[in-house]
Formats: C-alpha cells, sequence, structure tokens
C-alpha cells in the first residue's frame, strides 16, 4: 500500500505542478500575444499559445523531486547520473522548444539539438541493452548507444509528427508512457519477489 501511495504522490505532484503552469502559462500567452500566425497546415482556427513544454519539464523535474525524498525510490537515487542526464536533456529540448517557439528554427537546428539531448542520456549510462525481439543482447556498448540515439530521437520526432490537434499528442504520450508504467511496475515486483 506504501508503494501505490509513493507513485501516486509523485504523480499528483506532476500532473498539479503542470496543469496549473500551463494554464498560467496559456493565460499569459493569450495576454502577450505568445502564438504564431495560424499556417495552412495548422488545424486550429485561432492562434494557440506556445510554451506548455515548460509547464511539462517544471512538473517532472518537481515529481523527481519528490520521488528523491520517498524511501522507495532510494535505490533509484543510489546512482543520481543517469536521472541528472535525463533531466539534463529534458532541459536542452525544453529549452529547444521555447526557442521554436519564439522564433521559428529550421528544422536542421531542431534535429541537432534532439541528437544532443539524445546522446547526453546514451553518454550517461541510459541505453537499450537488448532489444524485445528475440531477446537479442547488446554487446557492442557503441551499438547500444547509437541505437539508444537513433531511438529517443525517433520517438520525440513521432510524437512531434501527431501534435497537430489539441490534445492527441499528450493523450498518446498519457497512454504509451501509462503502459511503460505498468510494464516497468510489474518487472519490479518480479524482481521483487525473485529469491
Amino acid at each position: 500500500m506504501a508503494a501505490v501511495m509513493s507513485y501516486l504522490l509523485v504523480a499528483a505532484a506532476a500532473i498539479a505542478v503542470s496543469f496549473l503552469l500551463a494554464l498560467a502559462l496559456w493565460r499569459l500567452g493569450i495576454r502577450y500575444s505568445w502564438h504564431r500566425e495560424i499556417r495552412p497546415r495548422d488545424v486550429h482556427q485561432e492562434p494557440t499559445p506556445r510554451l506548455g513544454g515548460i509547464a511539462v519539464y517544471v512538473g517532472m523535474v518537481l515529481a523527481t523531486l519528490v520521488a528523491s525524498q520517498l524511501p522507495l525510490f532510494e535505490d533509484v537515487f543510489a546512482n543520481p547520473q543517469p536521472i541528472i542526464a535525463v533531466l539534463a536533456a529534458g532541459f536542452i529540448v525544453v529549452a529547444l522548444g521555447v526557442v521554436d517557439d519564439l522564433i521559428d528554427l529550421d528544422w536542421l537546428t531542431k534535429l541537432s539539438g534532439q541528437f544532443i539531448a539524445a546522446g547526453v542520456v546514451a553518454w550517461q549510462g541510459v541505453q537499450i541493452v537488448s532489444l524485445p525481439i528475440g531477446g537479442i543482447t547488446l554487446f557492442s556498448p557503441t551499438l547500444s548507444l547509437v541505437l539508444t540515439v537513433l531511438a529517443v530521437v525517433l520517438v520525440m520526432n513521432a510524437v512531434n509528427f501527431i501534435d497537430g490537434l489539441d490534445g492527441l499528442a499528450a493523450g498518446v504520450a498519457l497512454i504509451s508512457n501509462g503502459v511503460f508504467f505498468l510494464y516497468a511496475l510489474v518487472l519490479s515486483l518480479g524482481e521483487a519477489g525473485a529469491p
């Protein structure tokens, strides 16, 4: 029961902060016209305020800080290097997104920033070590690093590609992260019960 409460507390912190900050940024965006003009490819009929990535990132950072104080996550934070790498990569992506929202960066600059962010994560040890197809283990650290960077950039662009409708990318991300969380939870419960 304590484990469930810990997970709920971390999720509640992320949701509350992200929602409240997104609402504040949305109101500021309307007041100060922080939006692009509607382009022919846009689905929106009215300009939509930008900078929502800041709210999501701040929510993630606060949730990480909350988790770091809970006994359930002691082992995770014993080696904080991968967590710091994920937060640093997230900062790079958010900073790139903010600049893009304000001045509309070219695709090469955005893609370069994505590769740098993915490289930070992979370089600090958050890597694909096996493939789900046949349980293939990657014995080459270089191959593991390259596949991880490519996978992270691919996922970032896949989510970005479906981000044309309000809530579509957020909904897909919520569902996929929910499934990923359940999978990780089942794995951790299996390890906890293993002799």
